[in-house]
């Protein structure tokens, strides 16, 4: 994480809002969550990424007692044939799909990998609402500092929870957002702490 990133979020936001993505700033989790909850209407088919963040906020259920539809692919004692057609359907069924980022540059640019491409694609061209939940630990300077962040941290952290010998093989797709597709209305939860991996 950069130092000092807490006079730097400014910076991000504007930049952010310069490559036309929509940006909500909020101090907690909490108020995340309800910026969030604002964000999806009732009746919403709501797709969710696999993502420590959105988990970190608590919202699934709550989209759930508020009778949106959720499709996610962590759930319990599910068969693996579950959990592929969950992950597809996430992406394409949905009217919302909630999820995170690995990494924000100063330059307002998403970056994210991914073993199967759903959430890099899902974020791009799949439901046409895209919220994106995101933590300051997220930022760093630039794409290579980025990718070196994906790399040498969030994959391994992440092999190391689900039981994976080899980080690599959660880095098989990437993708850059430079600026917003034009097609797909995204919205970016920025959370004044740190969330997620």
């Amino acid at each position: 994480m950069l130092k000092g990133i807490e006079k730097k979020i400014d910076v991000v936001i504007e930049n952010l809002r310069k490559n036309h993505f929509k940006v909500i700033n909020t101090e907690t989790p909490a108020e995340a969550k309800e910026e969030v909850l604002k964000l999806v209407a009732e009746g919403d088919v709501v797709g969710v990424g696999g993502s420590m963040t959105i988990r970190s906020i608590d919202i699934i259920d709550e989209l759930i007692n508020a009778g949106n539809r959720v499709i996610h692919h962590w759930l319990p004692k599910t068969f693996i044939d579950e959990i592929r057609d969950a992950r597809r359907r996430a992406v394409r069924v949905s009217d919302v799909y909630l999820t995170s980022t690995n990494a924000i540059t100063l330059d307002g640019e998403l970056v994210n990998m991914d073993t199967y491409g759903n959430r890099a694609a899902g974020m791009i061209y799949g439901p046409p609402k895209v919220i994106i939940v995101a933590g300051y630990n997220k930022i760093v300077r630039n794409v290579e500092e980025a990718f070196k962040r994906i790399r040498s941290e969030t994959a391994v952290k992440n092999a190391e929870r689900l039981g994976i010998d080899a980080p690599e093989n959660l880095t098989k797709i990437a993708a850059i957002m430079y600026q917003k597709p034009n097609d797909t209305d995204i919205t970016i939860v920025l959370v004044n702490a740190e969330l997620g991996l």
